[in-house]
């Protein structure tokens, strides 16, 4: 666990423990924790929200957990399960494997495995993949409580959309465009700088809103079609690959599950927006904002304004190791509709400009 420009403060009964933490996926975050007799629980927080919390108890010297065949189980359910099982073969593959290896071999409880799994994974050759400790069988169904959408007007003829994250619902999504529709904006501002991903639950109702024909994201490919092509289809064969049917993230797992390769779609809706639409990016902007921002530029329906996308675009799921020990792993590929693998590379802008500075160059340059 490496945590940077952090203080630890000793007192009479407690001591506490604060300063910056990497997680993958998220970047850099602030973390704040309290110990109170050898007992550690600690908050993970992005800007003024807990993402995530951290709890542990000090290891005696002798208290070395065997993790046995963990790793090894772990590759094997890998294997079972990642799209393309010569992603293993990869020279990248082999030395995060011997290096895992050693962590199992030397960690003293599981916070040393889950980060140490969680930080050497950021060299490997596809992205989606993360070690996970579950009590229990998490829930991974859509939240329907959060917020992931927020509105501001910026000015009266410009609409502001945050879109924290994909990860909400599709009657969020209705609800924030109805506001829209309501008002008549000229122009619509939406923010993905911040946007990790999430699912088409709500992602697919945002591309609807924006569309006035169909908008070809790409296709997904899974093991079952690696396990008898070297590639990825070529036009023909692109075009006969059976568009998904899926309107929540559950269903279309569960079609790649058992499929060799899916198609998706995005038809239009019975509203659009019809003005002008900038999309502002960061080099967080990840997963499932890159397909839509790759196609809303390559189909010329919005201005990109930022950085560069993250290049983390694969779908993955959940899957059990064994006992508490989950893998969060990539089980399809995805190709743009004209061939291009967004996974490593990322998404380029139309105007780059620090992520930081994109609204207001927008409000200033693009929005008259």
């Amino acid at each position: 666990l490496k945590i940077s420009n952090g203080r630890f403060i000793r007192k009479e009964r407690s001591d506490s423990l604060y300063g910056k933490i990497y997680i993958p996926m998220f970047g850099i975050l602030d973390f704040e924790s309290g110990i109170i007799n050898d007992s550690l629980s600690g908050d993970i927080i992005d800007s003024t929200k807990i993402v995530g919390t951290i709890t542990g108890v000090k290891a005696r010297p002798d208290s070395k957990i065997d993790y046995g065949n963990l790793m090894n189980d772990i590759v094997d359910t890998t294997r079972k399960y990642i799209f393309d099982p010569q992603m293993l073969q990869t020279r990248k593959w082999k030395k995060f494997k011997k290096k895992m290896s050693l962590v199992f071999d030397k960690a003293t409880d599981d916070i040393e495995i889950f980060f140490g799994f969680n930080i050497l994974n950021r060299k490997l050759p596809f992205s989606h993949y993360n070690l996970f400790l579950f009590p229990q069988e998490p829930d991974l169904k859509t939240d329907n409580k959060t917020h992931n959408v927020y509105l501001e007007e910026k000015g009266t003829n410009t609409v502001y959309l945050n879109i924290k994250s994909f990860g909400g619902t599709a009657g969020e999504m209705d609800s924030i465009f109805n506001l829209v529709f309501s008002k008549h904006y000229e122009n619509m501002i939406v923010d993905l700088r911040n946007n990790s991903g999430g699912g088409i639950n709500s992602a697919i109702p945002f591309g609807q809103y924006l569309t006035t024909k169909p908008l070809d994201a790409g296709v997904f490919l899974t093991n079952k079609w690696f396990r008898e092509h070297s590639d990825k289809p070529d036009r023909e064969t692109y075009l006969k690959i059976p568009v998904s049917r899926a309107k929540t993230t559950e269903g279309f797992i569960d079609e790649l599950k058992n499929n060799n390769a899916r198609r998706l779609v995005i038809q239009p809706g019975n509203k659009s927006f019809r003005g002008n639409i900038y999309v502002l990016t960061s080099h967080k902007t990840a997963s499932t904002c890159e397909p839509i921002v790759y196609a809303l530029k390559k189909y010329g329906i919005a201005t990109i304004v930022g950085e560069k996308t993250a290049g983390a675009m694969l779908s993955a799921t959940t899957v059990q190791v064994k006992g508490k020990y989950y893998i969060f792993l990539p089980i399809a590929d995805f190709y743009t509709f004209d061939g291009i693998r967004i996974d490593q590379h990322g998404v380029e802008p139309d105007i780059k400009v620090k992520s930081q500075k994109a609204l207001d160059y927008v409000l200033e340059n693009l929005i008259k």
